[in-house]
């Protein structure tokens, strides 16, 4: 079964647009972010998930082709060294930071579904707990399903989105909000296609073709 090959935001709220390499594919609407990205663990737009089988972003969330590659990147980035060195709790901690979630809250979910200790080091679990972690934190991050459309002929051009933030490029910057055309990229590529870009691109009148 073919996978997509590229993933952006729609022309409208609370949508991603995804293409297979025949340019056909299928827009999700609604949902939570982790079901409209198939990043169930909700995975921020890094270098990681670019060099994991990911097929774009949108704010500042990674895309994956399918539910699995997701999933299998939350796993995959866990076994990272910046992960493999804490204990349980602190992992989650690092991976949930107080300042976005009830870390705690998070914290003893993840324990009480899998029996593991929170003071347990991330470097001895087995796959097999390591993979009962991360199907715990999924289920914690919240995955509803939105619905579902397909096309068979994709938008020409896109609006080019930035963070906003003193991380993003000056030369990014100058982009945010103008049109650009898929056929054409910048010199250094279409977003988050220069290393460490977390632009993203906004379909433009994606039904006008």
């Amino acid at each position: 079964m073919s996978k997509f090959v590229k993933a952006y935001e729609g022309d409208k709220d609370r949508t991603v647009v995804y293409e297979y390499a025949d340019k056909t594919g299928i827009i999700k609407n609604g949902g939570t972010i982790s079901w409209r990205h198939n990043n169930p663990g909700n995975i921020e737009s890094t270098e990681f998930p670019k060099g994991h089988d990911g097929i774009g972003s949108v704010w500042r969330f990674a895309i994956f082709p399918d539910f699995e590659t997701g999933r299998k990147g939350a796993f995959l980035l866990l076994k990272t060294a910046g992960y493999r060195h804490l204990a349980l709790g602190q992992a989650i901690a690092k991976y949930a930071p107080k300042t976005e979630n009830d870390t705690e809250k998070y914290i003893d979910y993840v324990v009480s579904k899998t029996g593991i200790d929170r003071d347990f080091p991330m470097s001895k679990l087995t796959d097999g707990q390591l993979w009962s972690v991360v199907d715990a934190m999924i289920v914690h991050e919240i995955f509803r399903v939105g619905a579902i459309e397909t096309f068979d002929k994709p938008g020409r051009r896109y609006i080019w989105r930035t963070l906003k933030d003193a991380k993003v490029r000056p030369s990014h910057l100058l982009r945010e909000g103008k049109i650009f055309e898929w056929a054409s990229p910048p010199e250094d590529g279409h977003p988050s296609e220069a290393p460490g870009c977390r632009c993203w691109a906004q379909a433009y009148k994606f039904w006008d073709k």
